[in-house]
């Protein structure tokens, strides 16, 4: 498999790439998920710009463009671990071993509650693992919350500044 080309076989709006400002990288396979999740951050912080990909070939694609181009970094990362093509834990592993990506929060957010995917999610570096909860009123909750707390850390900051190795 080649993430690149299968990302140009991508129509326009669907494009690997995200706009400028905050964004959010949503990579969710499952239609009625992103909308759901799409909804709800719109709900809670209409400024955040939610880019969604739909596989994790199309993830692939997009971390090998971002590590090419000097492209704008997501703000955070909602990570769902069962995607065609490449699975979440494949693609939270390359994100990790980017040097440009690696300090961007990745959030696992997936129906598993699998121990064993949580110790694998977690031993991979990603930053938290949430399981979505099956309560429509309960999804909003967990979104704003979720936002809520990444907003709060100063991660953006290093997002911003140039690598300046061990201090």
């Amino acid at each position: 498999m080649n993430p690149a080309l299968d990302a140009q076989n991508q129509t326009e709006e669907e494009s690997v790439m995200c706009k400028e400002g905050k964004n959010l990288l949503l990579v969710e396979d499952n239609d009625d998920h992103a909308e759901l999740t799409e909804f709800y951050i719109k709900d809670c912080r209409p400024e955040l710009k939610v880019c969604r990909l739909r596989d994790g070939a199309q993830a692939m694609a997009y971390i090998e463009q971002s590590e090419a181009a000097g492209q704008s970094l997501p703000w955070l990362v909602l990570l769902d671990l069962k995607l065609p093509k490449y699975d979440g834990h494949e693609v939270l592993a390359k994100i990790k071993r980017s040097s440009r990506l690696a300090k961007i929060p990745v959030v696992i957010f997936s129906t598993s509650n699998s121990g064993k995917d949580i110790e694998r999610a977690l031993s991979c570096h990603a930053n938290s693992y949430i399981v979505k909860p099956m309560e429509a009123d309960k999804y909003g909750e967990v979104i704003s919350e979720l936002l809520t707390y990444w907003e709060l850390d100063e991660h953006h900051r290093l997002l911003l500044e140039p690598c300046k190795g061990n201090v």
